[in-house]
């Protein structure tokens, strides 16, 4: 390649997180693309350094990258600064986990799963008979619309649970004997927002959600793949019905090949409940990071840790 031809390349790859960050900027105008990389905000600023450092001497176009960067992150920067949920004092563990459906190695990823309530998402149809005799969690409900991509919600308490349906996303509604009470808890995996139509069955399945959670009084828990970073409308309309991330911030789940340089779209919300530093678990054959949280019912609940559970419980099917 000629002097010129590298130089252009390099114009190019310096150029493209910019035209990234102009994307993201757009976000609010719903456009999916612009939805899309407003979640990578973060990281195409980073990208956009060298542009920066390369261009940005000039008064013009200095002011100018401030101006789109600004606009950018400010989604993202209200959501880090947003209220977040207290820590807690009891000792339960939860954990969402997508087991990605094409991995074949769905008992090694089980494995290195813990914790008294645990939510799989993208689960095979013969992950049932991995844990359906786990002493951790013998109260089980397990969903399978056709048998391909199910979810499944495990608990160490009795709980009630029933198949969910939001915007043609399906998820789990069960309630749950915790230790200082009965306990709603939402399992929910909504579209990716990959294409226009996509994106929007995103938006609605979250604004349902949100609905759903606006009808529920008391506190709420939920969990689950909700192909959503917390700058985005959905997760605004989540945040404006009480429900608060962990008590340290939220982790990056996926890629998982990109570890903390990744995106946060694996959530533990929780309205009410007191909810501890989140922890990101490596998954064999995922390309999801599994979320562990500790959770407690605020200091009246966390001092009935030992209170006598409910004694009704569906059966695993």
């Amino acid at each position: 390649m000629t002097g010129p031809g590298w130089r252009r390349a390099l114009v190019a790859a310096a150029a493209l997180p910019v035209a990234g960050l102009a994307l993201a900027a757009l976000a609010p105008t719903g456009w999916w693309i612009a939805c899309l990389a407003m979640h990578w905000a973060p990281q195409l600023t980073l990208l956009a350094l060298p542009f920066w450092c390369w261009q940005g001497r000039t008064w013009k176009v200095g002011l100018g990258m401030l101006l789109l960067t600004a606009a950018a992150l400010w989604p993202t920067v209200l959501a880090a600064f947003a209220a977040q949920a207290p820590a807690p004092s009891g000792n339960i563990t939860v954990t969402t986990a997508n087991m990605y459906y094409h991995s074949k190695h769905h008992a090694e990823a089980i494995a290195r799963l813990d914790g008294e309530l645990v939510a799989l998402i993208e689960t095979r149809a013969e992950d049932h008979a991995l844990v359906m005799a786990d002493p951790r969690w013998p109260h089980q409900h397990w969903q399978r619309p056709r048998n391909i991509a199910g979810m499944a919600l495990l608990s160490a308490f009795p709980m009630q649970a029933k198949n969910l349906e939001l915007g043609r996303s399906y998820g789990i509604d069960a309630r749950i004997a915790m230790p200082w009470g009965m306990q709603r808890v939402i399992v929910l995996h909504t579209w990716s927002p990959v294409g226009s139509a996509r994106c929007a069955g995103n938006h609605r399945q979250l604004a349902e959600l949100a609905g759903m959670a606006e009808t529920e009084p008391g506190t709420l828990l939920v969990m689950g793949d909700l192909n959503a970073t917390p700058g985005t409308a959905g997760m605004r309309l989540l945040r404006a019905t009480g429900l608060r991330p962990p008590h340290g911030g939220e982790v990056r789940t996926w890629p998982s090949q990109l570890g903390p340089f990744g995106i946060a779209i694996d959530h533990v919300l929780a309205r009410g409940l007191a909810l501890g530093d989140a922890t990101a678990i490596d998954l064999p054959g995922s390309d999801h990071h599994a979320v562990r949280v500790r959770v407690a019912g605020g200091a009246a609940g966390a001092a009935r840790q030992d209170a006598t559970r409910a004694p009704t419980a569906t059966s695993p099917p």
